[in-house]
């Protein structure tokens, strides 16, 4: 799977509206690699925020780039603007191994994560759990998210 950064994320079902960063391969090949290279705060940054690995599937994606890394799952990384991003659980190799830069947005983003807010995100979870007629994978992935997002409020 490929998409440019920023792109809107279809490739799995989810309840909220996301953008996709880091999902490289060989049509658009190493997007960012020749701007500023990451700095070592932005990637532990990132490392911090790429903790929790969800949307785990049956197959494995391997390195469009090198024979040596494969991986399955995705990170989401929840801004407290109200901004989703969706990345591959590839990320971090693509930023140490092959110079990909995710987008500004994402790491501006990375230094102002912390608690989430109860905001349109939350509201928007409530509405799928109590929606009886919503898509079953959706409520599973609210019933999920909806307590992070509801402890903040």
């Amino acid at each position: 799977m490929e998409y440019l950064d920023l792109s809107p994320y279809d490739y799995l079902g989810f309840p909220l509206p996301m953008l996709t960063v880091g999902w490289l391969g060989r049509r658009h090949g190493v997007q960012g690699a020749g701007a500023t290279p990451v700095t070592g705060v932005e990637l532990r940054r990132l490392r911090t925020a790429s903790q929790r690995l969800g949307s785990i599937t049956l197959g494995w994606h391997d390195c469009a780039f090198c024979p040596d890394f494969s991986g399955n799952g995705e990170y989401r990384y929840y801004l407290p603007r109200g901004e989703i991003y969706a990345a591959p659980m590839m990320i971090v190799h693509y930023v140490e191994v092959h110079g990909y830069r995710p987008p500004r947005d994402l790491l501006d983003g990375l230094r102002l994560v912390g608690k989430l807010r109860w905001d349109w995100r939350a509201e928007h979870l409530h509405s799928v759990l109590l929606d009886q007629s919503a898509d079953f994978d959706f409520r599973c992935e609210a019933a999920e998210l909806w307590p992070r997002e509801r402890s903040t409020r």
